[in-house]
């Protein structure tokens, strides 16, 4: 597939600034400024996907002022592009079709907040790419969504008419790709990051990624 256009890797990302972020975490866990632990959860995916080779990495990122914010994370390694207005599907949407429209062979896209994924499941959805003719791909999130989508050409109808924000956002995603004969390979679980509970993991997991989060978790804790 390398001589038909590279395989990209988008992070979809608001921007560690932006206080809409994370807010029902922090209060949760009872701390009120919420930037740093954006910051770390968003830097610590990235990590990630560095390791990952023979990819393309993106950052896809909201709000559109965030741009040099967002440059400054990327720190050249990062293509950036704007997040399309409206919806997560629209919004998935659109960072597929601007990859395709851009000459990639495929695209996968992650959340921001997957501090301790290991890289064996970006690679195993790009061996997934290269491999097959017109796959969907998916990482299965233990809230009933997913951390991961990947594709070899555009399927708009994947995004649409989702029950965003449910415990049924793959199992819609699912039924979409059955209805469509679509061929479906899913990637071992994960969890993103979006409660005490998870953070507690992030914390005491051995591995070595997530060390910007994992720094947070503990500054937290009480001396």
């Amino acid at each position: 597939m390398g001589a038909a256009g590279p395989v990209g890797v988008v992070i979809m990302a608001r921007s560690p600034s932006d206080p809409r972020g994370k807010t029902r975490l922090l209060r949760q866990v009872g701390v009120g400024r919420a930037e740093p632990l954006r910051r770390a959860l968003l830097l610590d995916t990235m990590d990630v996907v560095r390791s990952l080779e023979h990819t393309v990495p993106w950052l896809a990122f909201s709000p559109s002022w965030a741009t040099a914010e967002m440059a400054e994370a990327g720190d050249g390694a990062f293509h950036l592009l704007p997040q399309r207005p409206g919806s997560l599907g629209d919004r998935l949407i659109g960072a597929f079709e601007h990859l395709f429209l851009a000459g990639y062979a495929g695209a996968m896209i992650i959340g921001s907040d997957l501090p301790t994924l290991r890289v064996d499941a970006l690679r195993s959805a790009f061996l997934t790419l290269v491999a097959k003719q017109d796959p969907v791909v998916l990482g299965p999130a233990e809230d009933g969504g997913y951390y991961l989508v990947g594709l070899r050409s555009p399927h708009p109808e994947l995004f649409e008419e989702i029950p965003w924000g449910s415990d049924r956002v793959l199992s819609a995603t699912l039924a979409v790709a059955e209805s469509r004969q679509l061929q479906t390979t899913l990637l071992p679980s994960w969890y993103d990051v979006d409660s005490p509970l998870d953070l507690r993991r992030v914390a005491a997991d051995s591995g070595e990624e997530g060390k910007r989060t994992k720094a947070w978790v503990r500054a937290q804790e009480p001396t």
